[in-house]
């Protein structure tokens, strides 16, 4: 039997689910290009690293990551369920944990930002406003 097709023992299972469990897991890796739920398939490298490029999310996109984070968390119990009772390859399961752990990544990445507050879109507005004065001055000056 090849590596691909040998059966997922039970040691090698536990040694996967411990993986996924580890707090540390997602340090180093990767999101997943795309993550397939249900029948379909999320650009989620792109969408997180798009959501990502703020510091904070706008209000008009909170409800949408909040469904997006609710999906994802359903998607990683989905698969650790699978990981913990499907009879598995040794390949299928390391692809599933590793799936896992991007989504995880995927999750820690959105959880991490913050809602927009006033204060904050204000004064992001006045440094747009101060940083096209400074370049009105410049002009001047040449």
């Amino acid at each position: 039997m090849s590596g691909d097709e040998t059966p997922l023992d039970d040691g090698h299972r536990e040694d996967l689910l411990t993986r996924v469990e580890r707090k540390g897991a997602v340090v180093g890796s990767r999101v997943p290009e795309t993550v397939t739920i249900g029948d379909t398939e999320v650009a989620l490298r792109a969408f997180v690293r798009e959501t990502t490029a703020r510091d904070t999310v706008p209000p008009e996109q909170r409800d949408h990551v909040r469904a997006v984070l609710e999906t994802l968390r359903g998607e990683r119990a989905v698969r650790k369920d699978r990981l913990e009772h499907d009879r598995l390859t040794v390949a299928e399961a390391t692809a599933l944990a590793d799936s896992i752990v991007g989504i995880d990544r995927a999750i820690a990445a959105l959880t991490d930002l913050r809602p927009a507050s006033p204060g904050t879109e204000r004064r992001a507005e006045r440094l747009a406003e101060d940083r096209s004065w400074v370049a009105f001055l410049r002009q001047l000056r040449e």
